[in-house]
């Protein structure tokens, strides 16, 4: 019964710490920050989260962020599979069951150098595609093909002097 107690005691002088991801970006390179921007799924915030390590891919980072993520089914007309569907339940409506012409959708954005800013992943292969390294961050946000994040690399990331990894 004793141990228990000091077991008890420990937890809560000690809780748990989620390996994965934190909230807020991360501090040095020791993970990559994933900005997930609302504006376009009609919420005025932006959520930002540390995901521990190199996860290697967008899609990865988004995944281990600790946000509810679903993906599509790939049954739409363009047959895309595993792509960002819902993030945080949101949007509500979409059935995922594909892309579709002209219909919004969860852009993935990288950040490039000079200057520091956010760059379309120019893939048609999605998330999975574009690459991310520790130390880097990506964003993720909801609309039309010409919609653009609401903050700037810089209000995301705001330590000093940082740049995104050549990766």
């Amino acid at each position: 019964m004793v141990i228990l107690s000091v077991l008890v005691s420990l937890v809560a002088l000690f809780p748990a710490v989620d390996p994965v991801s934190r909230t807020g970006a991360c501090e040095g390179p020791e993970g990559v920050t994933v900005a997930v921007d609302l504006q376009g799924v009609g919420r005025s915030e932006v959520l930002v989260r540390c995901v521990s390590g190199a996860p290697g891919d967008a899609r990865t980072a988004l995944e281990r962020s600790g946000l509810d993520v679903y993906f599509g089914s790939g049954t739409g007309p363009y047959g895309d599979s595993r792509y960002v569907c819902r993030v945080e339940g949101l949007p509500a409506g979409d059935t995922c069951t594909g892309h579709r012409d002209g219909a919004p959708f969860w852009k993935v954005w990288r950040t490039g150098v000079d200057p520091v800013a956010w760059r379309e992943s120019a893939t048609q292969d999605g998330p999975a595609a574009v690459p991310v390294c520790a130390g880097g961050l990506v964003g993720f946000g909801h609309g039309p093909k010409t919609s653009q994040m609401t903050v700037t690399p810089e209000q995301v990331v705001t330590t000093p002097g940082w740049l995104p990894p050549r990766c």
